[in-house]
């Protein structure tokens, strides 16, 4: 019998730690039989595909952990886009376009997701990712004016201005990561900030520090665990 309640006492604990995501997305223009993927991005083989109605899409699912996921939606020959995405448990909302979906709008309560949109705003409004940003979109528009890149290479002019530019971004990507961490050092996402921005450009002392104070969150996360066991 006291096994019995063991057991009980058990899958109650572990259902008050499961990482239940619920994430609702709505995307106009999305058809009934799209598919929807949600797809983990640190080797836990985590795959779910959502139902789609009336141009809307929702998952609820257990996460193997906080980390990185990529949202598909459309199979290949089918419009397929994508965008990558900081999860954790909780609740997230998409609203946008279908064949916009990087410009859809992303929302969340939870800590992590408000820190995840906060430092994307800082990225989206520096002038010199700003600047490589509209480089890449012209890029795309002298490409496609000969169907190659013989459009982007005889602009010679441009192409000089966005070599430039490229030495600039990565020391400046460096520098808002640094201002992240120091500024919001409980901040559940800095496992991800340290592992994407700072991990190669860290001392071995300036690791330590950094993986020292994360907080607990981010210390469990799937990113956290890859740092602190020594993956950079």
């Amino acid at each position: 019998m006291k096994y019995f309640f063991l057991a009980i006492v058990m899958s109650v604990a572990l259902a008050g730690n499961a990482q239940i995501l619920k994430f609702e997305g709505e995307l106009s223009g999305l058809t009934a039989g799209t598919k929807v993927i949600l797809s983990d991005m640190m080797k836990q083989q985590f795959h779910d595909t959502a139902k789609v109605r009336n141009n809307a899409f929702a998952f609820e699912c257990k996460l193997p952990g906080a980390g990185l996921y990529v949202l598909r939606v459309g199979l290949v020959g089918k419009s397929p886009e994508s965008r990558i995405f900081y999860l954790d448990a909780g609740n997230v909302s998409l609203k946008g376009e279908r064949g916009k979906l990087k410009k859809a709008t992303l929302s969340g309560d939870e800590p992590f997701m408000k820190d995840w949109l906060r430092f994307d705003h800082i990225q989206q409004n520096d002038p010199i990712l700003s600047r490589q940003k509209r480089e890449n979109d012209t890029v795309i528009m002298l490409a496609m004016k000969t169907g190659s890149y013989d459009g982007l290479m005889s602009d010679t002019a441009f192409v000089r201005r966005s070599s430039a530019t490229y030495p600039l971004v990565d020391a400046k990507k460096i520098a808002l990561a640094r201002t992240w961490l120091a500024e919001n050092p409980n901040s559940d996402i800095n496992a991800y900030i340290i592992y994407k921005y700072l991990r190669r450009d860290f001392t071995e002392e300036e690791m330590k520090r950094a993986l020292d104070k994360l907080s607990p969150a981010s210390r469990n996360s799937l990113i956290g665990k890859t740092l602190i066991t020594g993956g950079r």
